[in-house]
């Protein structure tokens, strides 16, 4: 097809997006937190399909860059941890103990450590653990004034004594106790330091009934990189090992930290409208001259937000280009200009990856929409395939087995 010819309706056959991930951007990354770092342990949090990226492929990654443990929220995560064959030590955090014993029995059974912060938990693992003649292992955690899970500065004392009396009949071990910062990505603010007193006096507690915890851990991403003092014997890496940054005052390149995730998509339509059209539903676009308009095939659906409407955010040929009128399900238009130079239909988008490419990155679009990159990688659809390598930009042509990553995950 000649390029820059007046295209009135032209559409390729590849009508899929992708999703590129850099698999040495993120063993980079793992070693760069590291080093930052003075805790005996470091947790790679894989939670959530590892953030978008692929459980499987970037749980294997991170332990062969050093990670000691890995972390998921739900018991399923780990457990498809576990079926892949990966040995490494898992804490996993979230679950309804009333309604899934059979998938926390599964979870023991695959040594997967669990989060304990409440006496309901307790009776439920104890159980558990008395029916297959072994302690279940468990991380206690104190809510420290997030006010999600752990128990309360009031209650902590009976889930101590519970989980002690507990450890003696042998149906729990207290591997570890943690906490989660309420004001985990602002890491100055004055409450970070309340909280990790009141852990202290938490594990002090602890100690003094008769637990004797192996790993305390407190950090996040932005923790580890704003605050050494609250290491102490495990950080939990999440945010930070994708790429992204964990606190609105961190960018990652300052600490040698690089995105280890692109979205790519083929611009499948190009026309060439007159002044006055409407784009899109409502017409909330209308163009004020003649332009060129590009068709890509992503939409809602997949994971991009309607709120990235009139953004210059999508690269094609070297250059960005506005979001022009509203995204649709599956699909959205972007304004090439009055001429388009140099862009035909086929042309790759980028709508996000590496900034050092030249491309918005996925923090760039979780400020247009008023929110964070992390929204933003969470949002893309398992529908779009992944493609795993050591470049973002420059992946071989190995596709992700199928189902490895996904189904029973977050």
């Amino acid at each position: 097809m000649r390029r820059n010819a007046p295209i009135h309706e032209a559409a390729s056959t590849a009508l899929s997006g992708q999703v590129k991930v850099d698999l040495s951007a993120i063993s980079d990354n793992i070693k760069a937190l590291k080093k930052r770092t003075e805790a005996p342990f470091f947790m790679a949090v894989v939670k959530g399909n590892a953030y978008g990226h692929g459980l499987v492929e970037v749980a294997r990654t991170a332990v062969n860059s050093g990670a000691d443990w890995l972390g998921t929220a739900q018991l399923t995560e780990a457990i498809a941890l576990r079926k892949a064959g990966i040995t490494a030590p898992i804490l996993s955090w979230l679950y309804l103990a009333s309604q899934t014993s059979a998938t926390i029995r599964e979870a023991l059974e695959y040594d997967v450590d669990v989060s304990l912060g409440s006496i309901g938990q307790l009776e439920v693992l104890a159980g558990i653990a008395r029916q297959l003649g072994r302690p279940a292992v468990v991380h206690l955690e104190l809510d420290s004034g997030l006010s999600r899970g752990g128990a309360r500065k009031e209650d902590w004392a009976e889930l101590v004594a519970q989980a002690r009396q507990a450890e003696l009949d042998g149906t729990l071990r207290v591997r570890g106790i943690w906490t989660h910062l309420a004001w985990a990505d602002v890491p100055a603010h004055p409450g970070n330091a309340a909280a990790v007193a009141e852990f202290e006096d938490a594990v002090a507690g602890a100690r003094a009934s008769g637990l004797d915890p192996e790993l305390r851990h407190v950090s996040s991403s932005a923790n580890i990189l704003d605050r050494p003092e609250f290491h102490f014997d495990m950080v939990r890496a999440g945010l930070a090992i994708y790429g992204l940054a964990p606190a609105d005052h961190l960018n990652p390149a300052d600490f040698g930290l690089r995105p280890a995730l692109s979205v790519t998509a083929p611009l499948v339509m190009v026309k060439k409208v007159p002044a006055g059209t409407g784009v899109s539903y409502e017409h909330q676009a209308i163009t004020y001259e003649p332009r060129y308009l590009g068709l890509i095939p992503l939409g809602y659906a997949d994971g991009i937000p309607k709120g990235i409407s009139g953004r210059s955010l999508v690269q094609i040929g070297g250059r960005t280009v506005p979001v022009i009128g509203k995204v649709c399900m599956d699909q959205f238009m972007v304004d090439l200009g009055p001429d388009a130079p140099g862009i035909a239909v086929g042309d790759t988008a980028v709508l996000f990856g590496d900034p050092a490419h030249g491309a918005a990155s996925a923090d760039d679009w979780g400020a247009a929409i008023g929110s964070h990159g992390d929204e933003i990688i969470n949002r893309i659809a398992p529908r779009l395939p992944r493609v795993y390598g050591s470049s973002a930009y420059e992946c071989p042509d190995y596709q992700e087995p199928a189902g490895a990553g996904h189904g029973n995950v977050a």
